[in-house]
């Protein structure tokens, strides 16, 4: 819990200074991005008898990008998601949906540059995350002492990286992937961790 508020604190202080840049007169940029992810986890311990497939989820959310010169930015925003994913015993074969729905907070250092009479980058950097809501074959996964035996932790930390094309000063389209650090799952002796991948158009003003 505590490597998680940290975690949190970090970003919003990140936040933070990207919005000093900006009343420092630096180039700024808003958008707002829609898109399709795949997403699924990565199970360890005790939960090592389980194995999860990626499905197709959503997400939408809106950024804002400050040029700290011509070809290198930090990038921030609030994504809100829905993630699907298929749990699968590999002992019994008995397989179940997972669907969770919250809000990433991701931030990007970025690479750019000119490329054909568009601009390709490239970034990296952390990322936190809050679920809202979470289930598997109807049970609320976040409540304790719920039927599967399992409690799940709201709190999702981790890295990613982003790639992408501006084809003018307002249309973008981007991919990115994030790799979550943090353990979900509260059971001592088992491990579940998040991955996801994403692709989206970005619309910027």
């Amino acid at each position: 819990m505590k490597k998680n508020v940290v975690t949190l604190l970090l970003a919003i202080g990140a936040l933070i200074f990207t919005t000093h840049l900006s009343a420092q007169d630096q180039p700024v940029s808003f958008g707002i991005k829609a898109g399709t992810n795949l997403s699924n986890y990565r199970f360890g311990g005790d939960m090592k008898g389980f194995k999860s497939k990626m499905s197709i989820g959503g997400s939408f959310g809106a950024f804002v990008k400050y040029d700290l010169s011509n070809n290198f930015a930090l990038q921030s925003g609030i994504d809100a998601y829905y993630k699907t994913s298929t749990l699968e015993s590999t002992t019994d074969r008995s397989s179940g949906k997972f669907k969770s729905l919250g809000v990433e907070i991701p931030v990007y250092g970025i690479v750019q540059g000119e490329l054909g009479s568009g601009k390709a980058f490239i970034g990296a950097g952390p990322f936190v995350g809050y679920g809202l809501k979470a289930k598997s074959n109807g049970v609320n996964m976040f409540k304790k002492n719920n039927e599967t035996g399992i409690a799940m932790s709201r709190f999702d930390y981790g890295v990613g990286g982003i790639i992408g094309y501006d084809f003018d000063k307002n249309w973008q389209i981007n991919a990115n992937y994030q790799l979550g650090l943090a353990d979900l799952d509260k059971a001592k002796g088992s491990a579940m961790k998040s991955n996801s991948a994403a692709f989206g158009i970005v619309y910027k003003f």
